[in-house]
């Protein structure tokens, strides 16, 4: 609907809610992640990063569906105005989502694609939360490309991994550098990979990076979970 029916949004629940996120992994794990598909996908296309991330026995996944298969319909350096109301209920999905894990802040890692990397990035900027771990993959922060973005609240020390391929046709790696050097300033430990792949799509080697979060998770006590405690990333690298 955010896509087709611009003319009825105003008017209109939120349609992203109107399915619930696909479920996968373990239900009772100690642990979940949220995927955030891209433009013209599905919470299917995520379940093939869920596989080769290839924990589903530690990990409860939660998969948000946008409806007519897009987050938003413009691009993300497009005014803000442009994409609302979408953007605000894109953000309701994920924050529905996290709630829907049942986990506290601290045992939840957000992960997005293209799209779904836009939208978590915009999510942690505007609603700063103790989450375990974040994973932008090919994404943004919102803003025309003259617009210095800057996180509302501190992230104290949130992992959070970049991937970007350097000539990606949808997010100029400029955009990236910018939107990393954002939440370093908020606070977060940020880890910036850039790749020479020109596919649009999520490489074997940010997969594991994910899956090198959720591990780091995994094997750190509950009872520790402060502020990111034994969390972190190294600095942004080429």
């Amino acid at each position: 609907m955010c896509a087709l029916r611009t003319d009825l949004l105003a008017v209109t629940a939120n349609p992203h809610l109107t399915t619930e996120p696909l479920a996968a992994g373990n239900p009772d794990a100690a642990i979940a992640a949220v995927l955030v598909h891209g433009r013209d996908q599905d919470p299917e296309w995520m379940l093939d990063v869920a596989r080769r991330i290839d924990l589903d026995d530690a990990v409860s996944y939660l998969l948000p569906r946008a409806a007519d298969r897009s987050w938003y319909p413009g691009r993300f350096y497009d005014p803000m105005d442009d994409n609302e109301p979408c953007l605000g209920w894109s953000l309701e999905a994920i924050e529905a989502a996290v709630a829907l894990t049942g986990r506290p802040l601290s045992r939840v890692v957000l992960v997005g694609f293209s799209q779904g990397a836009c939208i978590v990035a915009e999510h942690l900027a505007r609603r700063p939360a103790p989450y375990a771990a974040a994973a932008v993959l090919t994404g943004a922060l919102f803003g025309t490309p003259d617009a210095e973005r800057m996180p509302v609240g501190s992230l104290d020390g949130l992992p959070m991994f970049f991937g970007i391929a350097e000539e990606d046709d949808w997010i100029p790696i400029e955009a990236v550098r910018g939107t990393v050097a954002a939440f370093q300033r908020a606070g977060a430990r940020c880890e910036l990979r850039v790749y020479d792949d020109p596919e649009h799509g999520v490489n074997d080697d940010e997969a594991a990076a994910v899956r090198g979060l959720l591990l780091n998770l995994l094997d750190r006590r509950p009872e520790a979970d402060g502020p990111h405690q034994n969390a972190g990333l190294d600095a942004p690298r080429r």
